[in-house]
């Protein structure tokens, strides 16, 4: 992947407006949470991927420190898919997670995303079935310092 590429953790949501630009290029509309649901139980914490100062990629994380980081919304602009983008913002969110002593991410996959997140080492959740979880090698050479936008 040759595209100069930019990590950023989001000081707010982004807009509705922009969810549901990502929603619709990814034909997702209706089949996620709203963009504005909030857990009591934990912070949400928004991060973008930028290219050329363009948001080409966003994810929401539901942080539940120590034990988890529940990664939603992970959605990547359809002309910048197969590129290797969606491989990179799921270290550098491993990365974060780590930041901030998480060590395990959960996630839900959405229609045909399984073998994508399979080859970033998730694997079935024993006790939830429906969720892949993946445990962060705290050894990992870091990648990159985020970047508040």
């Amino acid at each position: 992947m040759d595209l100069d590429l930019l990590f950023r953790l989001l000081k707010t949501a982004p807009s509705t407006k922009v969810v549901m630009a990502f929603r619709r290029d990814a034909d997702t509309e209706g089949a996620l949470p709203r963009a504005s649901a909030a857990d009591a139980r934990g912070k949400v914490q928004w991060v973008a991927v930028e290219h050329k100062n363009k948001q080409i990629g966003i994810a929401r994380l539901e942080l539940a420190a120590p034990e988890f980081c529940f990664v939603s919304e992970l959605m990547i602009l359809s002309q910048y898919r197969g590129q290797g983008i969606g491989h990179w913002i799921m270290k550098r969110i491993e990365q974060y997670a780590l930041s901030i002593g998480i060590r395990r991410l959960l996630l839900e996959a959405g229609d045909g995303t399984d073998n994508f997140y399979k080859s970033q080492a998730f694997v079935t959740d024993p006790l939830l079935p429906r969720l892949l979880r993946k445990e962060i090698n705290p050894f990992q050479p870091r990648l990159f310092s985020p970047q508040p936008h």
